[in-house]
């Protein structure tokens, strides 16, 4: 490349001075780089014998092919710079569904895409233990997830999201024309949770709430997701306990209510392999680390 560099700029200038003023070289040494060049290629490149350097036939060709080459290569260069310092690359997420209305998902994602546009980036929602699956597998890169869950050997979370619990229930049970709803009040009630085992996320936020108000639950139905949960509640299959930030999706027959007293809180995370060898996705873990949001 540097033979490359410096017979180029001979050729423009058709002056081994200027050439070299403009290399910023001694002009011996410009001069001993482009014959050796034409010893590498085993003919001359310059027409030296008059007093103005004219290019050979062969200078002319190598001159067009050379500019074409050290274009493509400070291309190429640029390109592996950027993916090395996490401009480029491409990016796989999934997300829970209640990241995308908690507002945290398209928060974190907005800032990035702004900072990082020439990164492709695949969005895809999925159930939380599906993602972990695939974060283990390495098809996905970072998941946002509701803790408590266990996690993969080698990957790891932090919380980006902290909110309020609140409870939904019919539009017609007595409770729901309170401003707050005693949990105790609804010790009868049955129970809908997400399709989770004992001890992960929302299944363990209703069981230790609700021994916390001085009962255990009688729990009932599972859902998908928390609309599919809120759509149980309105045909009067139970009560649930779902994430503040539900309130938003308004189906009809619902009525969302703060729990009275202490209440309790619930974390989305994003989880990420603990050594992460992309520098796309280690730029994506520090900014989403930057933007903690309270609901």
């Amino acid at each position: 490349m540097r033979h490359l560099r410096y017979f180029l700029a001979v050729a423009e200038e058709l002056n081994f001075g200027r050439a070299a003023e403009r290399l910023g070289i001694a002009q011996p040494g410009l001069s001993q780089q482009v014959r050796a060049l034409e010893a590498i290629i085993g003919t001359a490149l310059f027409d030296r014998s008059r007093r103005a350097v004219r290019l050979t036939m062969a200078g002319e060709l190598l001159a067009g092919e050379a500019r074409a080459i050290l274009a493509r290569t400070d291309a190429v260069l640029l390109a592996a710079r950027r993916a090395g310092q996490g401009e480029v690359g491409r990016l796989a997420i999934g997300y829970v569904a209640s990241a995308a209305y908690t507002g945290v998902l398209t928060a974190i994602l907005g800032r990035f895409r702004e900072a990082h546009p020439d990164v492709a980036i695949e969005v895809t929602a999925m159930a939380m233990q599906q993602q972990l699956e695939a974060i283990a597998a390495d098809r996905l890169d970072v998941c946002f997830i509701r803790p408590p869950v266990s996690l993969p050997p080698g990957v790891t979370s932090f919380p980006v999201l902290q909110e309020p619990v609140a409870i939904v229930l019919p539009e017609s049970h007595p409770e729901a024309a309170r401003k707050a709803v005693r949990l105790a009040a609804l010790a009868r009630e049955t129970f809908i949770t997400p399709e989770h085992a004992a001890g992960v996320s929302f299944h363990r936020h209703t069981v230790l709430a609700c021994q916390g108000a001085g009962f255990h639950p009688r729990l009932g139905p599972q859902g998908r997701d928390f609309v599919t949960i809120a759509s149980l509640v309105a045909v009067g299959l139970g009560v649930a306990l779902v994430p503040q930030s539900l309130r938003c999706i308004r189906l009809p027959g619902v009525a969302y209510r703060p729990m009275e007293g202490a209440g309790v809180t619930a974390e989305m995370a994003v989880a990420h392999r603990r050594r992460e060898a992309s520098p796309v996705v280690r730029r994506f873990i520090a900014l989403a680390r930057q933007s903690r949001l309270r609901g």
